[in-house]
């Protein structure tokens, strides 16, 4: 579930950022919620494939943050989407999806509503998915799609911090938030 909800919020990000023009998406029902996904194959399968990657991760908890960064065309990193992830792995009761929908539902709203709190980007920016590990693992499991350790520069100053959403249940807390540099 929980990937699933990051493979659509991903979608969704790329359209409100303007990463793509608006052709390459169409509405979709999701948790009942209108979110903008893109029709292009090969962009849906690349989204797919990259979040559906970090799954065993996730369920081993070794994934902290997930993070959209956005580059400008000199691949500096203008923006960076935080997906910050706590997932109790020793939870053990009932898993209803009629329990998490209502929230995971208010995230969409809110990365909708988000675009008139952000700075506007740059033309020709281009886009990463990275993962931040609380520990280096590696597994045959880990996925197909191989995750290769990288040193995504700091921001020279603090960054402008944008709170966009937080929940909390029982087995999963999440936080997003959108870093910007100060200008």
């Amino acid at each position: 579930l929980l990937c699933e909800f990051l493979e659509a919020a991903v979608h969704l990000l790329l359209s409100i950022r303007g990463l793509y023009s608006p052709e390459v998406f169409e509405r979709r029902r999701y948790m009942n919620c209108l979110i903008h996904w893109a029709r292009h194959p090969g962009l849906q399968q690349y989204i797919h494939d990259v979040v559906y990657s970090l799954h065993t991760w996730i369920t081993q908890g070794v994934v902290d943050k997930i993070a959209l960064v956005v580059h400008n065309k000199e691949n500096v990193a203008v923006e960076k989407f935080i997906f910050k992830l706590q997932v109790d792995l020793s939870f053990e009761g009932e898993f209803r999806l009629n329990d998490l929908e209502p929230d995971l539902r208010a995230f969409f709203m809110k990365i909708g509503a988000s675009r008139h709190l952000l700075l506007p980007l740059p033309p020709d920016c281009s886009w990463e998915l990275v993962a931040y590990s609380k520990q280096m693992q590696t597994t045959e499991s880990s996925g197909d799609l191989a995750w290769i350790p990288t040193e995504i520069g700091a921001w020279a100053h603090p960054p402008l911090i944008t709170p966009i959403k937080s929940m909390k249940s029982q087995f999963l807390n999440v936080q997003l938030y959108v870093e910007q540099p100060k200008v």
